[in-house]
């Protein structure tokens, strides 16, 4: 019998594919091990077969709450912000699929929120909501719990051409007077390098060079953004003052704490644009474009300002240059003025050298008419 009984519980014996196997079930009752030696028996059968038993298959809420948000906590743990936008992400997707188990959500059910949630916000952001829930989907499929990811057959919303927004010179201005001193120095460090927020957040002091006028991006979203940002004098001015009062790592340090970098200002960026009475409103980020848009103006070639601005390539520096309404007109004046120019240029050489009119037929002859 390939059950037998050691030391008060059975074991089980057997050959599979040549291979003996022998554990111990421990159970006391000779009829429990027997179906545990069962199991185990069709179990290698199956697997011989090629069938793959999969895990019980979790509920979203409970994959996300136990599975996502620890691994994404961790795949980010550099970039404390993209955990955050992760976070946030997940919540409108666990109140439409949270009670769902994850074999079986459907492109159905993501076609019928992306729909509905289409609705209450932009398309971009319904299609940054789809975006976490396919990388959700995708870790499930590595853990084995699903074999295909619903999002993968659905199409993303078309999205409009963004909301960029220039800043003008008299804007910048007014809002530097009505901003907090904090955010005066973010605001400041932006228009005049073209760093994001979340690089300006993390500059560290052994990564600012003021005897070189540059500072380094040690990381960012791509390799790209590694990279040397010269500094202007207004840039130098900030970093001068806040290094003689940083007391840990960062320029830009947490409230509660010095060894951590801030990760927000816009609550005062909010009140600056109010007090300062612009409108329309801008983002914070919109001095990162302000800033591009400034440099392509000025006439600095779009190779460099890629570099600037840590671009993978030129095709996205294209999308941060957008010349002012003045710009423009400024442009069509200097056409008006080379047109004019070359009509007088055209007028003065016929002056000098005008063409002699045509003689008549009987100048030619000699005889008279």
């Amino acid at each position: 019998m390939s059950v037998y009984k050691r030391g008060g519980v059975y074991w089980y014996e057997f050959v599979f594919q040549g291979q003996r196997i022998r554990e111990s079930t421990g159970l006391a009752n000779k009829t429990a091990a027997l179906r545990a030696e069962a199991i185990h028996r069709a179990g290698l059968a199956e697997g011989r077969a090629g069938i793959v038993r999969h895990k019980s298959c979790p509920t979203l809420e409970s994959f996300v709450k136990q599975e996502f948000l620890p691994w994404c906590k961790k795949e980010h743990e550099s970039h404390p912000r993209t955990y955050v936008r992760y976070e946030t992400g997940t919540r409108p997707l666990l109140a439409a699929f949270g009670k769902l188990r994850l074999d079986m959500i459907s492109s159905g059910h993501v076609e019928k929120f992306k729909v509905s949630r289409g609705n209450d916000i932009s398309p971009g952001g319904v299609n940054r909501e789809l975006a976490i829930l396919r990388l959700m989907l995708n870790l499930a499929i590595r853990q084995e719990y699903i074999t295909r990811n619903p999002v993968c057959g659905v199409r993303f919303l078309r999205e409009g051409p963004g909301c960029m927004r220039i800043v003008s010179h008299e804007e910048e201005q007014r809002y530097l007077k009505a901003a907090h001193p904090t955010l005066w120095d973010v605001a400041t460090m932006i228009i005049e390098t073209g760093m994001c927020p979340e690089e300006v957040f993390t500059i560290c002091k052994e990564n600012v060079h003021l005897s070189k006028k540059y500072l380094f991006v040690p990381h960012g979203k791509t390799i790209f953004r590694r990279r040397n940002v010269p500094l202007t004098d207004r840039s130098m001015e900030v970093l001068k003052r806040r290094l003689a009062a940083c007391k840990g790592t960062y320029l830009f340090p947490h409230r509660l704490d010095s060894e951590r970098p801030m990760t927000d200002v816009h609550h005062k960026h909010h009140h600056a644009v109010r007090d300062a009475k612009i409108r329309p409103r801008f983002r914070l980020y919109d001095l990162r474009h302000t800033f591009g848009s400034r440099m392509a103006m000025a006439g600095v070639d779009l190779a460099t300002l890629k570099e600037l601005m840590g671009h993978s390539t030129i095709t996205t520096t294209m999308r941060y240059v957008h010349p002012t309404p003045e710009h423009k007109r400024a442009a069509v004046d200097k056409l008006e003025r080379f047109n004019v120019e070359q009509l007088f240029r055209v007028y003065d050489s016929q002056q000098e050298s005008p063409q002699k009119s045509p003689q008549s037929p009987t100048s030619y002859s000699g005889q008279p008419s």
